[in-house]
C-alpha cells in the first residue's frame, strides 16, 4: 500500500457517547519523506457533522474531509474526500455512501464500487477515530472496527486493545493517557494512539509503524475546544 495512503488515517478525531466535543487544533505530521503541520477541525453543521484537515508546505498540499451522522449506535458515514498534491504525487479520491442501495462507491484515482450491509458501521480513515474515542470513553478495552479499503473497496477489520495507562506531556502539563494499539490480522503494521483523559480523550499522539517506515502525528496547539 502506498505510504501516503497512511496519511489519511492520521488526521482524525471527535467523540460520540453522551456529548460530541467540537474542536479546532494544530497537528504536526513527520515521516522519513515529509514534515508538515496543519489544522484539523471537527464541527456540527446543518446536515450532520464534518471533520476536516488542511495543511500545506513547499512540498505538499493536503486536504481531507469526512461528512457523517452520529446516532446512538455510532458513526454513519456519508462521504469522504481527499486531495493530496506533493510534487511527486497527485491523488484525489471521493467516496460516497448510498444508503438506499447499500453501496459504497469511489471515484478519482481509485475507482470501485462495493456493497455493504445497511446496519453495518463502515468507517472512513477520519471518522474511524470517533468510534475509537466512543469506546475508550465507555471503558471498552478491546474492540474491532470495519474500515474502508481505500484502494480496492470492501471492508477491512482492524483490532484495537488498550495496552497501558501513562502520563503524557503536552503544553507543559501532565495528562493521564490511555495507550491504544491497533493491528490488522496478517499485517506487521502497528498503530499506537495516546488519548488524553482530561481532554475528553483527544489524541495527543499517534505513531504508525511497519517494517519499512515510522509515521508520527502529534498535537501542537488547541485552538478551540468545546
Amino acid at each position: 500500500m502506498n505510504k501516503f495512503l497512511f496519511l489519511m488515517y492520521f488526521f482524525c478525531g471527535a467523540m460520540i457517547a453522551t456529548e460530541v466535543t467540537q474542536y479546532k487544533a494544530k497537528y504536526q505530521f513527520d515521516s522519513e519523506e515529509i514534515s508538515i503541520s496543519g489544522i484539523r477541525e471537527f464541527k456540527k453543521n446543518n446536515d450532520g457533522y464534518e471533520l476536516k484537515f488542511r495543511a500545506s508546505n513547499i512540498v505538499a498540499s493536503m486536504f481531507f474531509i469526512s461528512e457523517f451522522d452520529i446516532d446512538e449506535v455510532g458513526v454513519r458515514s456519508n462521504s469522504y474526500q481527499i486531495k493530496i498534491r506533493p510534487k511527486f504525487l497527485k491523488r484525489d479520491q471521493l467516496i460516497e455512501f448510498d444508503r438506499q442501495e447499500n453501496i459504497i462507491k469511489s471515484s478519482g484515482r481509485n475507482t470501485w464500487k462495493s456493497s455493504f450491509i445497511s446496519d453495518e458501521i463502515a468507517v472512513d480513515p477520519l471518522n474511524a477515530q470517533i468510534m475509537i474515542r466512543k469506546f475508550i470513553k465507555e471503558n471498552v478495552n478491546q474492540f474491532s472496527l470495519n474500515l474502508i479499503n481505500m484502494q480496492e473497496g470492501g471492508i477491512e477489520t482492524y483490532n484495537y486493545s488498550v495496552s497501558n495507562n501513562i502520563k503524557c506531556d503536552f503544553n507543559n502539563e501532565k495528562y493521564n493517557c490511555v495507550v491504544l494499539d491497533r493491528i490488522q490480522p496478517g499485517s506487521t503494521r502497528k498503530t499506537t494512539y495516546y488519548l488524553a483523559e482530561e481532554l475528553d480523550y483527544m489524541f495527543l499522539k499517534i505513531i504508525d509503524e511497519s517494517e519499512e517506515w515510522t509515521n508520527k502525528l502529534e498535537l501542537k496547539e488547541i485552538l478551540s475546544f468545546g
